[in-house]
């Protein structure tokens, strides 16, 4: 999920969202009928739609669908192609990902967890509903490729699909809604939450010397943007790449030059799976980062970036605490693997 034309995008969007969901998209960050399991000190969930009674039957479904590679115009790219259970669901290390006919993005492929926490996906926010971000990548030509006519009639010219509906939504009808509603389902599933710090948090770990020196000097330098426990903000912030050439980051979809280079603060979690960094994949490795931070030059229109300033030692110990945010349970979850 990566990049696409957004001016086309932003008509589909407003009409899938005032046609297909409108009656449902009454924010409400206080859903208590969702069954997913997530620990006290999480924040409680945003996801808004009221109508979209997630089960298990509607999770799997969901999962058989965001494996799909009849989902894709070629039938060999599904949305676990770029997004892969071992590297958190982010791409396989790669720096952009390829789609169909090998053609590759200009932005790095995220991870995908903890979505059911965030009002707005895609580096730039391009998509601010959970229900219609699988449509990006399906739509975009450099991605899956297939026409927003004809997506649906992938799902229906397989008769697989149909018992599934018929389990997860009591009919076996299939529709762009309850397909659009099931992916979404497998995808709020995913929460990342039994890291390390995780444990640490809930009393039953205690992190060594160095992870709790780590701990203090992330919360001195980081935890503005990274802010835990989902480490993220959700907000939009420059990352010190102020020479993105065509990339103009947040900018693309506001039209706003106070967003230019702009682009959402991602979660730290499971970061030693998902290299490499940043929206352009640019970044290999932590202690790059760590170097590319130190050398940022403050900007007062950007106070959250600022330079670090971080002896060898302090950086070794911040990365060791960096590590303590994988979650290997997330990766090994057979309820999140390809069927």
């Amino acid at each position: 999920m990566r990049n696409f034309h957004h001016q086309k995008w932003r008509w589909i969007q407003f009409f899938l969202l005032t046609i297909l969901f409108a009656p449902s998209c009454k924010p409400n960050s206080e859903r208590k009928d969702l069954p997913l399991e997530y620990p006290s000190h999480f924040p409680k969930i945003y996801y808004p739609n009221l109508e979209n009674n997630v089960s298990k039957e509607g999770i799997e479904l969901g999962r058989q669908l965001f494996y799909d590679k009849n989902l894709s115009l070629t039938r060999n790219i599904s949305c676990g192609s770029c997004h892969a259970q071992i590297h958190g669901f982010a791409d396989h290390n790669r720096k952009t990902s390829a789609g169909i006919w090998g053609r590759l993005g200009n932005r790095n492929s995220p991870g995908l967890f903890n979505l059911a926490w965030n009002s707005s996906f895609m580096w730039d926010g391009g998509v601010n509903h959970l229900d219609i971000l699988p449509l990006a990548p399906i739509t975009d030509t450099t991605e899956m490729g297939l026409p927003i006519q004809s997506w649906i009639l992938r799902v229906r010219e397989q008769s697989r699909f149909k018992p599934l509906f018929q389990s997860a939504f009591g009919s076996d009808s299939i529709t762009e809604r309850k397909t659009l509603w099931a992916l979404s389902q497998f995808m709020l599933s995913l929460i990342s939450a039994n890291s390390k710090y995780d444990k640490v948090k809930l009393g039953n770990e205690k992190f060594s010397i160095d992870e709790q020196a780590g701990y203090s000097i992330f919360q001195q330098n980081c935890n503005g943007c990274h802010t835990e426990p989902l480490f993220t903000n959700f907000t939009f912030q420059k990352n010190g790449f102020t020479n993105s050439g065509d990339d103009r980051g947040r900018m693309r979809i506001t039209e706003d030059l106070k967003d230019l280079y702009k682009f959402k603060v991602p979660s730290l979690r499971n970061l030693t799976l998902t290299y490499p960094y940043m929206h352009n994949g640019n970044i290999s490795s932590l202690e790059q980062v760590i170097e590319h931070y130190e050398n940022v030059k403050f900007d007062p229109s950007n106070p959250l970036l600022k330079p670090l300033s971080l002896n060898a030692i302090e950086k070794i110990q911040l990365i060791k605490f960096l590590e303590t945010l994988t979650d290997f349970s997330f990766i090994s979850n057979h309820a999140h693997a390809e069927p």
